[in-house]
C-alpha cells in the first residue's frame, strides 16, 4: 500500500510539474523542477517504511545545479545538509562533505558538457556559414560563365549578397570608378530603401521559396528595387575631396562603419539619403587594379556587422571585380570584331548582323556608294594615300548622317548606309546631300582625279518591312550600278517592294 501511495504521489508530481511548466517563464520552470524534487523527497519520507533521504538529497542538489548553476548547487547542499541535521538529530560530515563534493562534481559535468556543445555548436555556425558561402560562390561563378552582360553579372553579386537568397545581408550597392578614376559613379543597388518594404520581400521570398536564378529574373521583369536604384544611380562621388570612399579606394582595404562620422559629409549624405547606420565598404579590387566598391548593411533587421562579415564578402567583391573586368576586354573585342580598323565605322559584320535585327522589318531605306574612278586613284598617288582618303571620306559620310542611321564599310571603297523608318523621299535627300558635301570636299591629289575633283555615286532602295533586307541590299546594288551608267557623281534610286 505505501509503494502504491508512492508511486502515486511521483506521478501526481510529474504531471503537475510538466503541466505547470508550459504557462511560466523560463526562470518560474527551473523552480518548479526543483521543488518537485523536494517533494518527491518529502513524499518518499512520509510514505516509505524504509527512509532513503540523505540519498534521495542528491537529486534535489543534481536539479538545483542544472538549473541554478553553482551557487544554486551549494545553496542545495547546504539545504540538504541543514535538513538532514534536523531529521537525524546527528552531525554527519562525511556526507555533508560529500554533498558539496557532489554538486560540484555535477558543475564540472555539466560546465564541460556546455563547452562541448558550444563548440559544436560554433563549429556548425561556421560550417553552415562556410557552406552557404561555397553555394553563393558557386551559383555567381555560374552565372559569369553563362553571360558577359554587365548588368546582368551585377544583378547575380548583388542579388547573391542580400536576404532574398543568400548571404543574408538587407541591401547591397555598387559604385563603379569613372574612367577617367575622379569619381565614384551609383551604378547598381538592391534591397529595400525601408524597413517596412523589405520585410514584405522576404515574406514574398519565403512563401515562393525563389532561388537565385529566379529573383534575379523578377527584378528584371518587375524591375524591383527600383526607388533604391534611382538613389545609388544618381549619386556621383568626387574623390579629390576627402572621405570615407576615397579613403578605401586609396588604400584598397574595406572598412566597419559602426557609427556615423559627423565630420564627414559624404556619411552624413548616405545617412541622411539611404538610413544608412551601420555598413561595411569593400574596394573590387583585382591584380591591383581598383575598379569601384560594394556597400553592405542590414537597415531591416538591424543585424550588428563584424569584420567577419567584410571576410564573407571580400570575395563576391573580388568576384565583381574580375567579372567586370572580363565584360570589359569581352566588349572591347566585340566592339572590334565589329567596327573597321581603317575607317572606325562597322564593318560588313556588324551590316550583316543589323540585317536581321527587328527595326528591319519596319519601313528602311538603304544608301550603297563607291567612290569614282578609285582604282585609277590608288594606281597614280597609291594605297596608303588611297587609305587616307577613305578615312576622310567616312568622317564626311558620318558628319552627313542623321541620328538613327547607321554606316558601315561595305569593303574596298564601298561603303553602305542603313535608314531606319525612313522612305525613298527623305533617303534621297541624305544620299544627295552625301554626294555634295563630298564633291565640295578637298581630297588629297582630288584634282588628279577625272574631272579635277574626287566624287562618289550612290544608288538607294526603300522596303515596307515586307521585302527582305538582303533583297533590299541588292536593289541598292543595281541602284548603285544604274548611277554608275549615267556618269557617275549622281544618285541613283531602285523601287523594292
Amino acid at each position: 500500500m505505501e509503494a502504491l501511495l508512492l508511486s502515486a504521489s511521483y506521478i501526481f508530481v510529474a504531471f503537475i510539474a510538466n503541466t505547470l511548466r508550459f504557462y511560466v517563464n523560463g526562470y518560474i520552470n527551473r523552480l518548479i523542477f526543483v521543488m518537485s524534487t523536494v517533494l518527491l523527497v518529502l513524499f518518499e519520507q512520509w510514505f516509505a517504511a524504509t527512509s532513503h533521504t540523505s540519498w534521495l538529497l542528491l537529486f534535489v542538489i543534481a536539479a538545483s545545479v542544472v538549473s541554478f548553476h553553482f551557487s544554486g548547487g551549494m545553496i542545495a547542499a547546504a539545504l540538504a545538509s541543514l535538513y538532514l541535521w534536523g531529521m537525524t538529530g546527528m552531525l554527519e560530515l562525511s556526507i555533508y562533505a560529500a554533498y558539496f563534493l557532489f554538486a560540484g562534481s555535477i558543475y564540472a559535468v555539466r560546465y564541460y558538457v556546455r563547452k562541448i556543445r558550444q563548440q559544436r555548436d560554433h563549429w556548425l555556425e561556421i560550417l553552415t556559414i562556410n557552406s552557404k558561402q561555397l553555394n553563393v560562390t558557386k551559383d555567381v561563378s555560374q552565372a559569369m560563365q553563362q553571360t558577359f552582360n554587365t548588368k546582368r553579372l551585377l544583378e547575380t553579386i548583388l542579388t547573391s549578397m542580400t536576404a532574398g537568397h543568400g548571404l543574408g545581408y538587407n541591401r547591397a550597392m555598387i559604385f563603379l570608378l569613372e574612367e577617367d578614376r575622379t569619381k565614384l559613379k551609383g551604378i547598381m543597388a538592391t534591397g529595400p530603401v525601408r524597413a517596412e518594404e523589405g520585410f514584405e520581400i522576404w515574406e514574398n521570398i519565403t512563401v515562393n521559396r525563389y532561388g537565385l536564378a529566379d529573383l534575379i529574373n523578377k527584378k528584371e521583369e518587375e524591375k524591383s528595387d527600383q526607388q533604391l536604384n534611382e538613389i545609388v544611380q544618381n549619386m556621383e562621388i568626387p574623390l579629390e575631396q576627402q572621405s570615407f570612399l576615397k579613403n578605401v579606394m586609396e588604400s584598397g582595404s574595406p572598412i566597419l562603419v559602426k557609427k556615423i562620422n559627423e565630420d564627414d559629409e559624404l556619411m552624413k549624405h548616405f545617412h541622411s539619403t539611404l538610413n544608412l547606420k551601420e555598413f561595411a565598404v569593400i574596394p573590387m579590387l583585382h591584380q591591383g587594379v581598383k575598379s569601384g566598391v560594394v556597400m553592405i548593411d542590414n537597415v531591416v533587421n538591424q543585424k550588428p556587422l563584424s569584420m567577419h562579415d567584410v571576410d564573407i564578402i571580400t570575395p563576391l567583391a573580388t568576384q565583381a571585380a574580375i567579372a567586370l573586368q572580363q565584360a570589359s576586354q569581352y566588349e572591347t573585342i566585340e566592339r572590334m570584331a565589329l567596327k573597321d580598323g581603317l575607317t572606325n565605322l562597322y564593318n560588313q559584320r556588324a551590316f550583316q548582323q543589323s540585317l536581321s535585327e527587328e527595326f528591319c522589318k519596319r519601313a528602311f531605306s538603304i544608301i550603297l556608294l563607291d567612290i569614282d574612278f578609285f582604282k585609277n586613284y590608288n594606281d597614280t598617288n597609291g594605297h596608303m594615300l588611297g587609305n587616307e582618303v577613305l578615312v576622310q571620306l567616312a568622317a564626311v559620310i558620318t558628319n552627313s548622317l542623321r541620328g538613327d542611321d547607321l554606316a558601315y564599310r561595305f569593303g574596298g571603297e564601298e561603303f553602305v548606309i542603313l535608314l531606319p523608318n525612313t522612305e525613298k523621299d527623305k533617303a534621297l535627300m541624305v544620299a544627295e546631300r552625301i554626294r555634295r558635301r563630298v564633291e565640295e570636299t578637298e581630297f588629297p591629289k582630288g584634282e588628279l582625279q577625272p574631272g579635277g575633283k574626287l566624287t562618289i555615286s550612290l544608288g538607294v532602295s526603300e522596303s515596307d518591312g515586307s521585302l527582305d533586307p538582303f533583297d533590299a541590299v541588292e536593289y541598292a546594288d543595281q541602284a548603285l550600278y544604274e548611277a554608275k551608267e549615267n556618269g557617275k557623281n549622281c544618285v541613283a534610286v531602285k523601287q523594292g517592294a
